[in-house]
């Protein structure tokens, strides 16, 4: 690929100085002019009637300036999806405990809760299901008039190639609700000023298509919403999709005529937050005696809870997914969205592959036992590679998989631990997975980020860009593409994003895309505008355009340093002339037609795992991680070795502890004290390695790494506690007690 000026350095975040120093402004910190604060009356029933609710106490309440209910409401609902569409405050029904009902706008914080108190609603409580196995029942109770959602795909001959299988495991897999923990409690300021406009500050990792839901959901015409973001305090997926939230601070600053800040307390982020979807998951595997796979057939039940915000998308992806990791030739697969009396979910860090890989990989471990290999040597055997297409049609076009697969068990120490005496064990799990997208992902067949970038007159340049930062390192990524393409500093590059008003569109943060997608728009937009700085300069120093050289702010004749010309002063020389010099570019995802949910390029990987487990307490003790991922190229290794080592510590929460826990609808360990996510000294040694295989496509040769973290390690620690002690577990987390359990019932078999 070459050497780059600063195309794979570790240099600090662009923004890093803010959140360092607290400077950063997160919603919470953010005061509008005359601005309310609202509050949010929720369901205390799974499944109910709504016969009335009273207000009139509320309304009269000193300081209290806007009420609304389902009746000013009425019609909006959030988004449409074949069934389980969802109003921003409750009409007829409640479908979850925590569902929105009422809403205030007062003066004070505290008067809107006393308002919100002196609400009286009366309900007629309806049956209610919380189990999904339940709910794909005949005569199980229709949360929705139309039913669960069924969805199957299937490529190749899967019969045939079952019938040709030397040997066929068939095993159940369960995945758990996860919550996302993002540090920051959700929230907006929505105001609607007297023209009708409405600005809404919020939270979403999706910023245009974000304004876009607003629009579509009130009513309005593009030119009357603006979205700006501040500072987002994480995501992980469960700020993609809008929620009632923004909607509710609409009409209720409508109302009022003033703006309303809405944020979370105490418990919401987990009564009303978004979770990772569970899983009930059916594997079927063909395979010779050699190790060659032949078949796999895929059963899944998902839980969306009450509504539909992305469990269909999610499950319809699984059914891609099902024929990624491996290359197997023939795929059959069905899922079925079931709708529960339960907090809606979303398409949390890894969408939907977290939960499939971890029946995957914990089934390949289960074939190599079956078959007496390494596993090592039935994933070297079956690694897919780089020109392999896919059953279901897509192209792989770089791929480091084997060379992850291999340092990643060099790494551990894998022959030397393997299958050794006593209660340690090591277990290693793979993945692919998009890494620049899913065309389609917005409703359309598209998968694209424009960009426009001006140079000033002193050299320096404005990037403007609808890519959105939610801690993942797109900022600094973007300034590092535009700053190499330049041949300036990245000091030099500002940053113009998170306004709907002063950005071009994008996507946003979404399946790994920024990357490859907004970094490809940058390349190719600070490429026009530096054949127009050469253009300049070939006058300037009278020489051929194929002789000049950009590279630390200034332009020269290769071969001859000293005649060079500053790129401030030929900016300068173009202002001048009333000559800007500039550059755009819309960049959409090269796979055409959109391949039935694939990607322009996947990321690969294999996470290793050393775990020692206590035979009388069942505890298990993660002793070493290694994590290695093929990121094409790393634009900044240190950005990408942060992404890894936190997809690692979310998936080592959703191996061993996290786990929403509900009874009759009402989640019951909703804090961060009950719900057991990791601490800090929980987390294990973590070994990031990067490994680059130079994708052709993506910019300078990279691909996308947010998610993938989280996608493989629960099956690797599953696999290494087999490892360890001999019983295999197969629902998430994996605790002590199923452990014990499980070693319980090895003793009298």
């Amino acid at each position: 690929m070459g050497d780059f000026l600063v195309i794979g350095k570790r240099l600090p975040r662009v923004d890093a100085g803010g959140k360092v120093t607290g400077n950063a402004i997160y919603l919470a910190d953010l005061s509008v002019s005359g601005m309310l604060h609202g509050r949010i009356l929720r369901s205390p029933h799974p499944h109910a009637k709504v016969l009335s609710v009273d207000i009139s106490s509320a309304r009269r309440l000193p300081g209290v300036r806007a009420v609304i209910t389902g009746e000013d409401t009425h019609g909006i609902r959030l988004w449409k999806r074949p069934s389980g569409e969802k109003p921003p405050l409750a009409e007829e029904k409640v479908r979850f405990v925590g569902e929105e009902v009422a809403a205030v706008a007062a003066d004070s914080e505290d008067i809107a809760e006393e308002a919100c108190n002196l609400i009286e609603v009366k309900y007629e409580e309806l049956p209610a299901i919380f189990d999904p196995i339940e709910g794909v029942k005949p005569g199980a109770v229709n949360i929705h008039e139309k039913g669960n959602i069924h969805i199957s795909k299937s490529y190749g001959d899967v019969d045939r190639a079952f019938r040709e299988s030397d040997y066929i495991l068939e095993d159940r897999f369960e995945t758990q609700a996860q919550q996302p923990c993002c540090l920051e409690p959700k929230g907006c300021i929505a105001h609607v000023d007297q023209l009708g406009h409405l600005t809404l500050w919020g939270m979403s990792q999706i910023l245009h298509p974000y304004r876009q839901m607003l629009a579509d959901a009130l009513a309005l015409p593009l030119t009357k919403v603006r979205v700006i973001q501040l500072t987002l305090g994480g995501s992980f997926g469960e700020r993609m999709f809008m929620d009632s939230m923004p909607v509710i601070a609409y009409f209720l600053s409508k109302q009022a005529g003033r703006p309303v800040r809405i944020i979370d307390r105490g418990n919401e982020s987990f009564v009303a937050g978004r979770m990772r979807y569970p899983m009930v998951i059916d594997i079927k595997t063909g395979v010779k005696k050699d190790g060659t796979l032949l078949a796999r057939q895929v059963k899944v039940i998902a839980d969306a809870g009450a509504y539909d915000n992305s469990c269909s998308v999610c499950v319809h992806g699984i059914g891609t997914k099902c024929t990624y990791l491996w290359g197997v030739p023939n795929v059959k697969y069905d899922g079925e969205v079931v709708f529960t009396n339960k907090t809606y979910g979303s398409n949390v860090r890894g969408f939907g592959n977290p939960q499939i890989t971890f029946a995957i990989e914990s089934q390949m471990d289960m074939i190599a036992e079956r078959l007496n290999m390494d596993i090592r040597d039935l994933c070297l055997k079956n690694a897919n590679y780089e020109g392999q297409i896919i059953c279901m049609g897509s192209k792989i076009t770089s791929c480091g998989q084997k060379e992850c697969l291999e340092k990643a068990v060099e790494a551990i120490d894998w022959r030397e631990k393997r299958k050794k005496p006593g209660n340690r064990g090591v277990g290693m799990a793979s993945f692919m997975h998009t890494g620049g997208g899913i065309r389609g992902m917005a409703g359309g067949d598209c998968n694209f980020s424009d960009v426009f970038i001006k140079m000033n007159q002193d050299g320096t340049i404005d990037l403007s860009s609808g890519a959105v930062e939610m801690g993942q390192g797109t900022d600094t990524m973007l300034a590092q593409i535009a700053a190499e393409e330049l041949g300036i500093r990245t000091e030099d590059v500002n940053l113009v994003t998170g306004d709907t008003s002063t950005t071009p569109m994008c996507l946003g943060a979404a399946a790994c895309r920024e990357t490859f997608i907004a970094g490809n728009a940058v390349r190719i937009a600070a490429g026009e505008m530096k054949r127009k700085l050469l253009e300049v300069a070939s006058k300037v120093l009278g020489a051929s355009l194929d002789n000049l050289v950009a590279e630390g702010s200034k332009v020269y004749v290769k071969g001859n340093a000293d005649k060079s010309v500053s790129i401030a002063r030929l900016a300068t020389e173009c202002y001048n002339k009333g000559e800007i010099i500039a550059g755009r570019k819309c960049y959409d995802d090269p796979t055409r037609p959109a391949m039935h949910g694939g990607a322009p390029t996947y990321g690969f990987g294999t996470h290793a795992i050393e775990v020692e487990v206590d035979k009388e307490t069942a505890r298990v003790k993660v002793l070493n991680c290694v994590a290695a991922h093929d990121v094409g190229k790393a634009i900044n290794p240190m950005i990408v070795e942060g992404q890894i080592e936190g997809g690692v510590v979310q998936g080592l929460g959703y191996a061993l502890s996290e786990c929403l826990v509900w009874e009759k609808g009402v989640i019951k360990n909703p804090n961060l004290q009950d719900y057991k996510a990791l601490y800090s000294n929980d987390i294990p040694p973590i070994i990031p390695i990067i490994v680059e295989s130079n994708d052709c496509i993506g910019p300078y040769g990279a691909k996308g790494v947010a998610e993938m973290g989280a996608i493989p390690t629960a099956a690797a620690i599953a696999n290494a506690i087999y490892d360890a002690v001999g019983v295999r577990i197969k629902s998430l987390p994996i605790t002590p007690e199923k452990i014990l359990k499980a070693l319980e019932q090895k003793k009298t078999r």
